[in-house]
């Protein structure tokens, strides 16, 4: 015996559940292909670190001067592990490096770090490297 027609197209049907997961897998899918596109057309030109010493942000404690640098990546990949040394010379006497490493700056990304060294003379920055990821 065969059943009715009425049964057999409610049995055929697909149920709530199997529509909501084919819908939010249509939506998955969407975005995923929205993401690789935008990243398809992103900036991919190479890391690229400049420096900008903001003196007049800086202040002085005692005989030590604090002063502000801006190390920013103009490129467009990331940049880790960058290097930077900060070189204060003074009149007689050894010149004060230190270096600094920065973990990490995205392309476009700014961070700020603060050399300290004796007042009235302005560091002078180096870029000694950096990793691309």
């Amino acid at each position: 015996m065969t059943p009715s027609t009425p049964e057999k197209e409610k049995r055929e049907r697909p149920s709530h559940l199997s529509r909501n997961v084919a819908f939010a897998s249509a939506i998955v899918i969407a975005l995923l292909v929205g993401y690789l596109t935008l990243e398809a057309f992103r900036d991919g030109s190479p890391a690229v670190i400049t420096f900008e010493i903001v003196a007049e942000e800086g202040w002085t404690e005692g005989s030590s001067a604090y002063v502000p640098i801006d190390v920013r990546n103009t490129g467009g990949r990331t940049a880790a592990a960058i290097e930077v040394e900060t070189r204060f010379e003074a009149a007689g006497a050894e010149p004060i490096v230190t270096r600094t490493i920065i973990d990490f700056l995205a392309g476009g990304e700014l961070r700020r770090f603060y050399a300290v060294g004796p007042v009235g003379n302005p560091p002078s920055v180096r870029l000694i490297g950096f990793q691309e990821p």
